[in-house]
This record gives C-alpha cells, sequence and structure tokens, in this order.
C-alpha cells in the first residue's frame, strides 16, 4: 500500500464498496476463498460486487505507482477465463463525488463526439494542429469513459493510460486499438506539456481513425446518452 496506511485503505475500500452498492450491487468486502469457484493462487480479492449473473472480482489500490499491469493483466485473463466473472482495477482516484461524475454522465454524447471530430478537422485544415489534436483526445476520453460506464465498470475517474488498459483487459479495445491508443496518448502528454509533437499529422490521422472505429463499434451496442 506504499505510503498510505491501513485506516486510509479501508476507508478507500468502503467508498468502492459503497459506490458498488449504490449500483445496485450485492457486496462482500475480503471475500474468502469459498465465495470464488476457482483457484486463484496466493490471490486475495479486496471485495467482491454480484449483480445479474456477472460476478466482479475488484482489486482496490491507494495509487497507481509501482503496480504490475503485467500481473494485473494475467489475473484478470484467468477470471475471465470463467462465465460470468471479471476483474476490475480501482484506484483512489477513480472515487470522486456523485455530482462531478452525474454532470459528466448527462453531457456525453455521440451527436457531441461527431461534431468535435468536425471541429477537430476545420482546426487542423487551418493549420492548428496542436488544438486540433487536444480535441480529438477529448473525444476519445470521453468515449471512453462512456463505455466503462455503459459496460458496468465503476472506473470514473482512472487516467488515461488505466483506463486504456482496463478497457483492453475487459475485451472493449482489440490488442490493435489497445496499441493506437497508448500511442495517440504519448503525442497528447507531448503536446499538452508543450513538447515538439513529431509527426502529429500522423497522429491526428491515426487518432481521428480509433475514434471512429470505435464510435461504430461501441455507439451500436450501447446506445447514446443525449442528442
Amino acid at each position: 500500500m506504499s505510503s498510505f496506511t491501513q485506516s486510509e485503505h479501508e476507508e478507500l475500500l468502503g467508498a468502492v464498496a459503497e459506490r458498488y452498492r449504490n449500483d445496485g450491487y450485492e457486496v462482500t468486502l475480503e471475500p474468502g476463498a469459498d465465495a470464488i469457484p476457482f483457484d486463484l493462487g496466493d490471490y486475495h480479492p479486496d471485495l467482491l460486487a454480484r449483480k445479474g449473473g456477472v460476478a466482479t472480482i475488484v482489486e482496490v489500490k491507494s495509487q497507481t505507482r509501482n503496480l504490475s499491469f503485467d500481473q494485473l493483466k494475467s489475473l484478470a485473463d484467468e477470471i475471465g477465463r470463467h462465465q460470468g466473472w471479471r476483474f476490475v482495477l480501482i484506484t483512489g482516484q477513480d472515487v470522486v463525488e456523485p455530482g462531478s461524475l452525474r454532470e459528466e454522465e448527462d453531457t456525453f454524447s455521440w451527436d457531441k463526439t461527431a461534431r468535435r471530430l468536425g471541429a477537430a478537422q476545420q482546426l487542423n485544415d487551418a493549420g492548428e494542429k496542436a488544438a486540433a489534436y487536444l480535441i480529438l483526445w477529448i473525444a476519445l476520453e470521453g468515449m471512453m469513459r462512456h463505455q466503462a460506464r455503459t459496460s458496468g465498470i465503476p472506473v470514473d475517474r482512472l487516467a488515461p493510460a488505466i483506463l486504456i488498459r482496463q478497457l483492453y483487459s475487459q475485451g472493449e479495445l482489440t490488442m490493435s486499438e489497445f496499441e493506437a491508443a497508448l500511442r495517440c496518448q504519448e503525442v497528447r502528454n507531448r503536446v499538452v506539456h508543450g513538447f515538439p509533437a513529431t509527426g502529429i499529422d500522423n497522429a491526428f490521422h491515426e487518432l481521428s481513425s480509433l475514434i471512429q472505429e470505435l464510435s461504430k463499434d461501441w455507439s451500436s451496442v450501447g446506445g447514446d446518452s443525449n442528442p
């Protein structure tokens, strides 16, 4: 738990559990081995949430520093092999005030995403490449958070890199989409911090294509939120 104390971890775990309960889940804190019908070795979940025939094993971390995503991915893959079971990582950044989350949920729409694509293209054509790229990234990040909620993954405020990995581990992103999203995020980080964004033209095309591809896949499944 790094610099976090046991009491701080328990407080975070309680907040996560309450969030699940508010979303209609049956929650078991620190479930024993008898609660899981398959062997996970020495791994002990922080929380087990059940709803609608789906059981979610939840790992709660106070912070993402020093996390082994390879280990977490292996764990997610093993759990995902069992029908009706899945794995979710939640960090301290994911637990937000309900008001701010509700505001974000109420303002997302696929139509708005399409309009952002158009606005970004106009800016890019006018030579405002950095601004155009950031508008595209805002659209992608909004899509990813919406898809996470639509898929029942309560990771409301994951940092983008972790959100991308979570969506991949849950099968919402293909390997090629996952790799493209990480490349696009790297360019976004350079742009935001004022560094030269080498190859931004190619990056703009890749990000735009990724958004269009995911919009087609995700909007046909989850529908729209708002006009």
